[in-house]
């Protein structure tokens, strides 16, 4: 699901794409980040993998950042990954990323005993390079969130 918000050009004569636009917007309402996820997966084999690619949009660098998420199945029901004992999935950057930089984070591949239905982000978090911890609540969590 894609959530586009329009705002106006600022004077610019150029178009802006949508990508464009979403980060403005995160930008103007102080919303320090765009996460984009791109599932990569295999339901027939019950496989998941998520590829991330996670953009500062602050002008101050990032030192930790991390997802968390939840894969559930037909009933919404938690599942866990079979080399798992815990069903979390976590996507967790311990690089500096500095400020107008994209960064990448592998989740998976994990492999359930059910077949699973929908992906949860749970939670975002980061901590600023002043050692500040920052929470998306979940009211923003679809606004950073671009899924591919």
């Amino acid at each position: 699901m894609c959530i586009c918000f329009s705002i106006g050009n600022c004077g610019s004569s150029l178009p802006k794409t949508n990508l464009e636009e979403r980060k403005q917007f995160l930008k103007a309402v102080g919303l320090p980040i765009l996460v984009s996820i791109q599932p990569r997966h295999n339901k027939d084999k019950k496989e998941l993998q998520l590829f991330i690619k996670t953009e500062n949009l602050t002008k101050v660098n990032i030192s930790k950042f991390q997802i968390l998420f939840f894969a559930s199945d037909g009933n919404r029901q938690l599942l866990i990954p079979d080399e798992s004992k815990t069903p979390e999935l976590i996507c967790s950057i311990q690089k500096k990323i500095q400020p107008n930089s994209i960064y990448k984070c592998l989740v998976g591949p994990y492999v359930f005993t059910q077949l699973w239905n929908s992906i949860q982000v749970q939670s975002i978090s980061f901590t600023t390079e002043d050692q500040i911890r920052h929470v998306i609540d979940e009211e923003d969590l679809n606004d950073v969130i671009l899924w591919l």
